[in-house]
């Protein structure tokens, strides 16, 4: 029996051409097709960066803010450090070691304080010159309101509002409604002799004129006195027109000028008033006042200037337990009232327009308190 042969057909024997054409067109594509795939991921390039394209904003002009300031309220500008200020730093001495703690007498905390004096006048300077012993200087205009306008005041109405001020307890807020200067001026002494009325303001950087009337005007002066002997004291004065001394709650002194020391506050005269004259007019004498040793207390002094004119606050002060030698008037040479060493400056000043006799300006009678 024979064994049959069974035939292997080839790959693609059997099958029409169209059909072979076909299967090798879309292999021929397949593979065209891969090829792309693979080298376009193969090939892609990296991502690079493009910054946005720039904004265009608007350019703003910026320039200083101005606020519109009335003349009559404008002050003359004012610095408390000044440059002659900064370059006196440098100055300032450092003490021993040994010497620090041993009182305020010469500083603070045993430090030497150098102040500038160059701006001292006879109202006190922009800063202090013996911290802890000066006066602190405010300076009203009861002729302008509080935002500089100018009010309708006249010589009952001022005379008035500052027999309210005493009434009530020296209390400032009666000045509330009123012109208040921004600068503060501090001094360790009172004492002004005759000088035109104009100087006031100016020294509080308010600079009189046809902008400014240097009338119906007021400082207020806060501070302390203290004496390590104690003792018992007593002032004498002069102001045109308004002077007020208050010495721990108690109105010592009222030196204002003619019936004006009568409408400002209840006063009883002294057989000493009026008697010699201290500045162009007599001197008015006040009540003893007690210090006990060591112990500090308030003092306020109140001056102003009604119609305008000469201006003056004379203070000066009696020890009782103290003679002194006395001017052709015959009225005692008292010391000028001070809590500080008066710099030379303003010595200079006051004896310009005082005359000999009249106070002393060397004593070593002073009130401070460090």
């Amino acid at each position: 029996m024979r064994k049959s042969k069974k035939k292997i057909k080839k790959p693609g024997q059997g099958t029409s051409s169209a059909v072979l054409i076909s299967i090798a067109v879309h292999a021929i594509i397949l593979l065209i097709a891969g090829g792309f795939v693979v080298v376009s991921v193969i090939k892609k390039p990296d991502k690079k960066f493009v910054p946005p394209p720039p904004i265009d904003r608007p350019k703003m002009d910026l320039k200083k803010p101005r606020m519109k300031v009335k003349k009559e309220s404008k002050p003359r500008a004012t610095t408390r450090i000044s440059s002659k200020s900064v370059a006196s730093m440098p100055d300032i001495q450092l003490p021993d070691i040994s010497s620090a703690g041993s009182g305020l007498s010469g500083g603070v905390g045993g430090y030497e304080l150098v102040p500038d004096v160059s701006e001292m006048s006879l109202f006190g300077g922009s800063s202090s010159v013996s911290v802890g012993n000066d006066f602190e200087g405010t300076f009203y205009s009861l002729q302008y309101d509080r935002r500089g306008k100018k009010a309708n005041m006249s010589d009952p109405e001022y005379i008035n509002t500052v027999r309210r001020f005493v009434e009530l307890d020296w209390n400032p807020y009666v000045f509330a409604p009123f012109y208040r200067a921004p600068q503060k001026l501090y001094t360790t002494q009172i004492f002004i002799p005759t000088i035109s009325s104009e100087f006031g303001p100016s020294f509080f950087g308010i600079p009189a004129g046809p902008e400014f009337d240097p009338v119906f005007w007021l400082v207020h002066y806060e501070g302390k006195i203290m004496r390590k002997e104690g003792g018992r004291f007593r002032f004498w004065g002069f102001g045109d027109d308004v002077l007020l001394v208050r010495v721990n709650g108690k109105v010592v002194l009222n030196a204002s000028y003619g019936d004006f020391r009568t409408e400002l506050c209840d006063w009883e005269d002294h057989d000493e008033d009026y008697k010699y004259y201290l500045g162009h007019a007599q001197a008015a004498v006040g009540d003893w006042f007690e210090l006990e040793p060591g112990v500090p207390v308030e003092m306020e002094v109140l001056s102003g200037e009604i119609p305008g004119g000469q201006y003056c606050a004379y203070l000066v002060v009696e020890d009782e337990a103290e003679d002194y030698a006395e001017n052709q008037q015959g009225m005692p040479i008292l010391p000028i009232f001070k809590t500080a060493e008066i710099p030379d400056r303003v010595k200079d000043k006051i004896k310009y327009t005082l005359i000999p006799g009249e106070a002393d300006l060397e004593s070593e009678l002073m009130f401070n308190v460090y």
